[in-house]
């Protein structure tokens, strides 16, 4: 029953009730004073009645609305938080291609220095590896910021791999394990 028909029937119980204790009144005075005062009795009783009901059915509305009302907010809270999420993985999915996309870079240049050295193009190959460790450096800065630890700590080895000095195996393992703690931290938001 919504909150109108509600209204208009306590409205009702109670309109009946005080046409009673007004015949009540009437009835005493005019020599019932017993009958009368029995009457004013049940007809007080049906008053209080309809106002317990009335004030049950408004409690009753009130909860209905409350809970109403938390439900809107879990849903607008379970949102926001999804939301949330979704754009925080969007965040951390660029931080980390864009440091696989440099760190490959890099490595392809390191690779060709490797390939030129005792040749004429070594230092321009040289020179071409070094310039593409800065965005390494600049992305892993990313990826420190907006990464979980366990990427970063990839992401670290990954960039030490690149090290002129480094072994050229250590490369593809360090890759490997920064692809697979990047993945698992885009599933784990």
């Amino acid at each position: 029953m919504d909150q109108t028909a509600s209204g208009a029937k306590v409205a009702g119980e109670m309109t009946t009730a005080w046409i009673a204790a007004g015949s009540a009144v009437a009835g005493a005075l005019a020599g019932g004073a017993v009958t009368g005062w029995f009457t004013l009795a049940g007809a007080r009783k049906q008053a209080q009645g309809a106002v317990d009901a009335a004030a049950r059915q408004a409690d009753a509305a009130w909860e209905a609305g409350r809970l109403q009302v938390d439900a809107q907010l879990d849903v607008a809270r379970q949102t926001l938080t999804a939301q949330h999420l979704a754009a925080q993985r969007e965040v951390r999915r660029a931080a980390y291609a864009a440091f696989l996309v440099a760190t490959n870079n890099a490595h392809q240049h390191h690779q060709q220095w490797q390939q030129a050295l005792g040749t004429a193009e070594a230092t321009a190959c040289r020179d071409r590896y070094r310039a593409a460790l800065l965005p390494v450096t600049e992305a892993l800065t990313l990826v420190r910021l907006e990464g979980l630890d366990s990427v970063a700590a990839a992401a670290e080895a990954l960039q030490s791999s690149l090290d002129s000095n480094a072994p050229v195996a250590q490369h593809q393992s360090a890759r490997t394990a920064f692809l697979d703690a990047s993945r698992t931290a885009l599933t784990i938001v």
